[in-house]
This record gives structure tokens, C-alpha cells and sequence, in this order.
């Protein structure tokens, strides 16, 4: 009797342990990481991240037997059940459930984000409190400064300071307790320090940026050629790994990897693939603290037939949606781009008139047509005080000149040997000056 008792308080304790470990609590606008350890792992089997009544992007990495997935600036959307799910010939296994619950506000406690640096990268800072404030403010510190990014107040419009534009996700105005400003794309130089001030001198909320760019070292890449590839992070403020994977689907084989600390000046992790022989290669930096999955930056390497030949370049995207609220601040159209398609096409239509005139042209020039010169003799006006001095010439005197004539000649063109032009006389004519007799009137 004894024994049972024992076991059905074990096997209670089991199950408590477990609904605890399924329960993660999150703080409102942080970055959440989900993950699934899966020791045995059959062959053409995939382990996916999912989730009830919404889909979750398809942004599951699965890595030394874990699958990981990050939800980004979560808030009560994210709220909700999620499942480890295994599939395997056809067969669907529910592996492992997870139940996420947000706050309702923003900590008032410091955290740190991570960011990879690229065109579809997105960032929300959101200041949502419980108290209400007239005045509310986004600053960013940076080498001891501080810079004032939007400012507004209480049902009034905002105020944009600073070089970072608000994205079309940011709020457009303050209801006196939810303020978001949305950054997109974000930028390897937008690491630091940001801070929600309210009432213009009390910080409610801090957090830290970290940004993480990749690169690679030729851009141009031939078969069979060794290449070499480089993750940066910006700053670390604890202990962090960085670590090249290699995708093969969504699952990551490790290439190599480094721990970084704050003492180190070095902040970047290089690799060289030796050999790149296939035609498409996926490969992706990660971020590890305390062995938590902070980050993804992938980069895509594209072989090219020839040197004269560019590949295209890798674009990191989030797919992970972001908060929003009803009204928007619509981010304008790329200028740079739009002007220098209308120079390229303006161009392209210049010369393609310069070389159809040209042609006609040539093709006039070219005809057998004889060609005419005509030669005028000119002679100077007399100006008003070669009048006054009596140089005017009488009607009489003008009577007594000779008539001037118009010099004429006549040349037929004719193509040589060698393609180029030859100047032929007219037959039954001598190479000399024709006069014709002009009537004046």
C-alpha cells in the first residue's frame, strides 16, 4: 500500500513539473524563444512549430535535436497554445505543447533584443503603461548621448525627431497609455540603448539593441571556389555564441562557432568553406545566450557560370508579424530607386534615337545620289558712316557691274574597294567651276 502511495505521489509531482515547464510567461514587446528537444529523430522526418487557431511562419530551426522558433515583440496576440508537432510518413505526433501568456503592460525592468541587420528586418519599441501620461517620449543613448527620436502628446499630433524614420507599424498618436515606434529596415548602426521617457523626465521602460549583420568575402562566386563568411554583432553586454550553420531544409549542421564576452574587442566570427561546388548554398549565423536560440541571420550564396555574371544578393526576412495599431504612418516610396530607373530609361531612349538618325543618315549619304556644293560669294554691308562719308554707290554706278555668280559643282559619290567613298567626275564634264547667270531683280 505503502509503495502505491509512493508512486502516485511521484507520478503527481511528474505531472505538475511538466505543466509548469509547458507555461511560459513573457513581458509584453520582448522577443520569446520556443523550444523542443527531440532525442531520436527518424529518417525524412520534419519537426515543425505550430500553433492554434493561427498559423506560425514556417521559421523553425531545428538544431543539435532542438527545434526552435522566435516570436517576436510579442504582445496579446501572441497569447495561445503552441505545438512541437513531428510528422513522419504521412503521420502527424503532437511532440511537445507550450502555452504562452503575455502581460498586459511593458516591463519597467531593462531587456535586451537582437536584430538582424537587413532590408526585412523589423523592431518595435512599445511603451504600453497602466497609468496614464500626457507626455511621452522614444530617446536613443548612444556614446553618452541622447537623442530624442518622437516625441508626442495626448491627443495631439507627434512630433519625429532624429535620422530613424518611423515605420508604418509606429503609432500615429497618443492615447495617453500605448505608444509604438516601429523601425524598418533596421540598421547595423542602430545598436544602443533606447528608452521610454513619460512626463519628459521619468523612464518607464529601457532596452538594449544588439544588431547582427553577415557577409561574404568574394561577392562573386565561380564553382570550386573557397569563400569566406563573417557574422558581426555589435556589442555584448553578457556571454554570448556565435555560431555558422549550415542549412540543409530547417535543419542546421554546425560549422563552426566562438564565444564572445564583454572583454573581447573582437566581435565577429569568420569561416572559410574551402569548396563551394553547389549551385545554391543556405547558410545562417545564430546567436546563443544561456543556451537560448536570440537570433537568426542568414545568408545565401549563389554560383555564377562566369565572372561577368553578378549572383544575386541574400535578403534576410522576418516573417514574424508585428503590432499595429489602427492608424499608420505609411513609409514613403524609395526616391533612389525610382530616379535612377528614370535616368536608365532616359538613356537607353536617347540613344536608341542618336542611333536611328545615324543610320538614316548614313543610309541617305549613301544612295549614289550625286551630291551638290554650292559656293556663294558674299559681300559686306555698308554700315551707316561709310554713308555719311559718300561711299554709297548711285543707281547708275550700280548699273555698271558686273553681275556676281554663284559657284556650282557637281560630284558623284561612289563606294571604293575597301567600303569607303570615292569622288568621281561627271562624264562629258571637266573638274572645273560652272557659272550660271543669275537675274537680279
Amino acid at each position: 500500500m505503502q509503495f502505491t502511495l509512493l508512486n502516485l505521489f511521484i507520478w503527481v509531482l511528474i505531472f505538475c513539473c511538466r505543466i509548469q515547464a509547458a507555461l511560459t510567461q513573457a513581458q509584453h514587446g520582448t522577443d520569446v524563444t520556443l523550444s523542443c528537444e527531440v532525442s531520436d529523430l527518424p529518417e525524412s522526418s520534419t519537426v515543425q512549430w505550430e500553433r492554434e487557431e493561427a498559423p506560425v511562419p514556417n521559421s523553425t530551426l531545428f538544431y543539435n535535436n532542438t527545434a526552435y522558433i522566435i516570436l517576436h515583440n510579442v504582445d496579446h496576440r501572441s497569447r495561445g497554445k503552441y505545438y512541437c508537432i513531428l510528422r513522419h510518413r504521412g503521420n502527424k505526433n503532437i511532440y511537445r505543447t507550450q502555452t504562452l501568456e503575455v502581460s498586459e503592460y511593458t516591463p519597467p525592468k531593462k531587456y535586451i533584443l537582437y536584430r538582424e541587420s537587413s532590408n526585412s528586418s523589423n523592431l518595435a519599441l512599445i511603451c504600453k503603461s497602466k497609468k496614464s501620461y500626457e507626455r511621452i517620449m522614444w530617446i536613443r543613448q548612444l556614446n553618452c548621448t541622447n537623442e530624442i527620436m518622437i516625441a508626442a502628446e495626448r491627443e495631439k499630433k507627434l512630433r519625429v525627431h532624429g535620422e530613424i524614420v518611423p515605420g508604418k507599424h509606429s503609432s500615429t498618436f497618443y492615447n495617453g497609455n500605448d505608444f509604438i515606434f516601429h523601425i524598418s529596415p533596421v540598421k547595423f548602426s542602430y545598436s544602443g540603448t533606447y528608452r521610454c521617457l513619460v512626463n519628459d523626465k521619468n523612464t518607464y521602460s529601457s532596452l538594449t539593441l544588439h544588431t547582427l549583420r553577415v557577409f561574404a568575402e568574394p561577392t562573386v562566386i565561380i564553382r570550386n571556389q573557397s569563400v569566406v563568411l563573417t557574422c558581426e554583432v555589435s556589442d555584448t553586454t553578457d556571454r554570448v555564441i556565435l555560431a555558422w550553420l549550415r542549412m540543409e531544409g530547417n535543419r542546421a549542421m554546425l560549422i563552426k562557432q566562438e564565444v564572445l564576452t564583454q572583454r573581447d574587442m573582437k566581435r565577429r566570427v569568420s569561416v572559410t568553406l574551402n569548396s563551394v561546388f553547389e549551385d545554391q548554398l543556405l547558410c545562417q549565423c545564430a546567436v546563443f545566450t544561456e543556451n537560448t536560440l536570440r537570433a537568426l541571420a542568414p545568408i545565401t550564396l549563389y554560383l555564377v557560370q562566369s565572372l561577368r555574371k553578378e549572383p544575386r544578393s541574400a535578403i534576410p526576412k522576418h516573417t514574424t508579424a508585428l503590432p499595429t495599431q489602427g492608424n499608420s504612418v505609411e513609409e514613403g516610396s524609395d526616391t533612389q530607386t525610382v530616379v535612377t530607373i528614370v535616368f536608365t530609361v532616359s538613356g537607353c531612349v536617347v540613344v536608341l534615337l542618336g542611333a536611328l538618325l545615324f543610320y538614316s543618315q548614313r543610309t541617305s549619304s549613301t544612295d549614289g545620289t550625286p551630291v551638290i556644293e554650292m559656293k556663294c560669294r558674299d559681300y559686306p554691308h555698308h554700315s551707316d558712316s561709310a554713308q555719311d562719308a559718300g561711299m554709297v554707290k548711285t543707281e547708275e554706278e550700280k548699273e555698271g557691274e558686273e553681275p556676281h555668280y554663284a559657284s556650282i559643282t557637281i560630284v558623284e559619290l561612289d563606294h571604293g574597294v575597301s567600303g569607303n567613298f570615292k569622288r568621281n567626275k561627271m562624264p562629258c564634264t571637266s573638274d572645273s567651276v560652272i557659272y550660271s547667270t543669275i537675274n537680279l531683280k
